[in-house]
């Protein structure tokens, strides 16, 4: 039996039901990551619920209302950075249209899996286009662009190891290689994260209308294994950027499948009873990263075999 929904407290309605708060709110929440001075604070973590924010707004007040509040907040920035349209612009496009479309799908049919593959999509492209015209602009390929960025970084973790210059090669070598891929996979299970949060608190306070299957039922169709396999191949055996940006691609759709492999995971300890080992388990995952290719494997042959139905005969597996 689902819990009585409870109304949102009358302050939080009437900033979520007004644009000009609920930009102000929005331009607080990005601007707190610019205030951040240590790789994760408190303000930090306020900033990555910027999604979240408009997520919850797009589920109660709808697009339109979502995009006119994200309008007003990117004019609002432009005024803060004096006349520099580049903050506003990420929020509009990265912290806002893209988490907001993703809402919107959520309260569609299958929207749990809809949602994350639309969102991915969005942030791949986006990642694609950053190396691409960032590399253009500086006359260099996608992985020296990468390469440089990463250079101060390194050169101060070789100085502090004291590692000497081959092993040091290799290591911007591989981190060129892995970071955008990575940083993309990193920023959707935020963002996606986020928006499955504003659902919760739609859902909680009864303003959802929607998927509102947990984190379990996420299953992706065979377009995103395909796509998966493509972009390996592609990896293997092109040359130059169309390899390198294979690669980066194939990270980003090898971690919608390893989400998937966790679902499972989620599914199968939940019919045994046995939810409390997922922590431990997680914990195992931070530590040791590698251990996250079987649940990779798990979630690509999921997508055929469908695991989850064959635990649950009663609703017509075998």
């Amino acid at each position: 039996m689902m819990p009585k929904a409870r109304p949102l407290p009358p302050a939080v309605a009437w900033v979520l039901t007004r644009r000009a708060p609920c930009a102000l709110l929005a331009v607080a929440l990005f601007a707190s990551g610019m205030w951040a001075g240590a790789a994760w604070t408190p303000l930090l973590a306020l900033h990555l619920l910027t999604p979240a924010l408009f997520a919850l707004i797009a589920i109660g007040g709808g697009l339109a209302f979502g995009l006119q509040v994200a309008l007003i907040a990117t004019a609002l920035l432009a005024l803060l950075a004096k006349g520099d349209m580049a903050p506003g612009l990420m929020l509009l496009v990265m912290y806002a249209l893209l988490p907001m479309l993703a809402a919107r799908t959520l309260k569609g049919p299958d929207g749990l899996a809809r949602s994350a593959r639309q969102l991915a999509i969005g942030l791949g492209c986006a990642m694609l286009a950053a190396l691409m015209v960032g590399a253009s602009s500086q006359g260099v390929t996608p992985e020296e662009m990468v390469g440089r960025m990463l250079q101060p970084l390194l050169d101060a973790m070789a100085r502090q190891n004291g590692m000497d210059a081959a092993a040091m090669e290799r290591i911007q070598q591989a981190s060129a290689w892995f970071f955008p891929g990575l940083t993309a996979l990193a920023l959707w299970g935020i963002w996606w994260g986020d928006v499955v949060l504003a659902r919760g608190i739609a859902i909680r306070h009864g303003f959802f209308r929607g998927d509102a299957r947990p984190f379990s039922g996420l299953r992706f169709g065979h377009e995103v294994a395909w796509a998966f396999l493509a972009l390996a191949a592609a990896s293997l055996v092109a040359t130059g950027p169309v390899r390198y940006l294979a690669f980066s691609a194939m990270l980003l759709a090898g971690g919608l499948l390893t989400a998937q492999g966790l679902a499972v995971l989620h599914a199968w300890l939940g019919n045994r009873g046995t939810p409390w080992m997922l922590a431990p388990l997680y914990v195992v995952l931070l530590i040791q990263p590698v251990m996250l290719l079987p649940f990779t494997v798990a979630g690509l042959m999921d997508v055929w075999f469908d695991y989850r139905r064959r635990m649950t005969p009663d609703n017509g597996g075998r």
